[in-house]
């Protein structure tokens, strides 16, 4: 059910105060790029000790790693990067001067979602995202032009088909999170694994709903895949000294018990080291992921929401009468500069 607020026709100013903030573009654009730059260095790092240690294994793994370490750098950094970045968002932050323009933005990105769900539901059979029912209903809508109903079917189809299908990315990416670093051990490894999985879970996730948060948002949005990234490594080196401390006083209390010392109590003690390591780095990581999966629906349905609110703005000049105006101003310079002529050829005859 839409609130009222959505329902009625409200006022370009009453929309300003409410939903707009005064944001500088450029600053915005700019810190993204910063953020974005500094995710890859950290990638970039990573992959580099990564490769140094597969040089300590051997020096024909380190050459593969090498091989690996490019692949992941283009595929799993630059790729979701380039792809989030061309993506397109609603432009919901408006003044007098371009609240109109922005109608017009919206609207067109409507439809140019519409068309990929409409496309990706009838060329792919497994993913499905989208209710045939509902995009079948958007396809009629489309050929007939009634954009009133494909607002109306596409709002239906984000609370029901594509909030299920963000949930499932972002437990399935959680767990594949918390699975990879508890596994890993390596505190650069588990920083690689972070970083990739969860910029690929927003990359997802965009791709679902069509479009991307504002530069603005895109940009808090990294600086939490940064924090997770730190957090990540430090959780990996803080867990990796408190699990062999924890696990040699557990090998010493059963050596107590059974009051010998031999090999099985320190094997127990070691794997119950790794097990507490591995349980805090799943269970630490995996919340991180959903934080940022939730971070990112979260921010995409309020720009949903903000834009179906903008449609509703009453502009007071339509498009003809705009059009009017400028023609009419045109006419009167053109006029005056008429009689001006001539008056400068009277006074000249005089």
């Amino acid at each position: 059910m839409k609130k009222t607020i959505e329902k009625k026709k409200i006022t370009l100013e009453e929309y300003q105060q409410k939903y707009t903030n005064p944001e500088n573009l450029v600053a915005a654009k700019n810190f993204l790029f910063i953020l974005g730059a500094a995710i890859g260095v950290i990638v970039a790092v990573s992959l580099f000790f990564v490769v140094l240690r597969l040089f300590d294994i051997h020096q024909i793994a380190g050459y593969v790693g090498i091989i690996f370490a490019i692949l992941i750098f283009i595929f799993l950094y630059l790729v979701p990067i380039i792809k989030l970045k061309n993506t397109k968002s609603f432009k919901t932050n408006v003044d007098s001067a371009s609240a109109r323009q922005a109608q017009k933005h919206n609207k067109k990105l409507r439809e140019e979602i519409t068309d990929k769900m409409i496309d990706v539901t009838t060329k792919t059979d497994v993913v499905g995202w989208y209710s045939e029912e509902l995009v079948g209903k958007l396809a009629i809508a489309r050929h007939t032009g009634n954009d009133k109903e494909l607002k109306s079917v596409l709002t239906e189809v984000y609370k029901t088909d594509v909030k299920n299908a963000a949930n499932k990315m972002i437990r399935n990416s959680a767990v594949k999170v918390g699975v990879a670093t508890a596994l890993s051990q390596t505190e650069f490894v588990d920083t690689l694994f972070v970083i990739v999985y969860v910029l690929n879970l927003i990359k997802d996730i965009v791709y679902l709903y069509g479009y991307r948060p504002t530069d603005s948002k895109m940009a808090k949005i990294y600086k939490n895949v940064l924090r997770n990234a730190l957090v990540a490594y430090g959780v990996s080196s803080a867990t990796a000294g408190m699990g062999k401390s924890f696990g040699s006083g557990f090998a010493k209390s059963l050596e107590k018990v059974s009051q010998s010392i031999n090999p099985i109590t320190s094997a127990i003690g070691a794997v119950v080291g790794v097990t507490i390591e591995s349980l805090v780095q799943l269970s630490v990581n995996s919340t991180l992921t959903v934080l940022i999966g939730n971070q990112t629906k979260r921010y995409l349905v309020k720009e949903y929401n903000l834009q179906e609110i903008l449609d509703n703005v009453e502009l007071i000049d339509s498009d003809e009468e705009e059009a009017k105006m400028i023609a009419s101003i045109r006419d009167e310079v053109k006029e005056k500069k008429e009689k001006k002529i001539k008056k400068l050829k009277m006074e000249k005859v005089i």
